[in-house]
């Protein structure tokens, strides 16, 4: 079997995360977008930090972050307080409802898939996991 073209499995593998993100993305019954989710994950799992480096760590403008940040303000999700090491830096954290909303977002995104993948093959199962293997060297370069 001929090897794929590199440059075409990149264009297959981002069409498959697009669909894939939509498809955990369409029974969401909560107030939070797909942007304001990915922030909130980041604050639960790596803790505290300022909207510059959100927007850094996100790939966003930080006029954008910002906006982001106010409105997970704005839904009690996150709060800003002063940097205490430097009062020219606001430092954003997850409020306690911000980590159970985002609990409870990855919760029911892992129940639609984990249906899904309940409903396939065992050995295409066991392929999956092999992929998620493989995939995972993509992005620890």
């Amino acid at each position: 079997m001929e090897s794929p073209d590199p440059s075409a499995l990149a264009g297959d593998l981002l069409t498959l995360y697009g669909r894939l993100r939509r498809t955990t993305l369409v029974g969401k019954v909560d107030v939070v977008t797909a942007s304001q989710s990915a922030v909130l994950g980041r604050l639960v799992r790596d803790g505290a930090t300022t909207t510059a480096e959100l927007a850094r760590a996100e790939g966003v403008r930080p006029q954008s972050m910002g906006a982001t940040v106010q409105a997970l303000e704005d839904l009690g999700l996150v709060v800003r307080s002063q940097d205490p090491t430097d009062g020219r830096r606001t430092i954003v954290e997850a409020t306690d409802a911000g980590r159970t909303a985002r609990e409870n977002s990855h919760r029911s995104r892992t129940r639609l898939l984990a249906e899904r993948l309940a409903a396939l093959d065992p050995d295409d199962r066991a392929t999956v996991a092999r992929s998620l293997t493989i995939l995972g060297t993509l992005v620890e370069r």
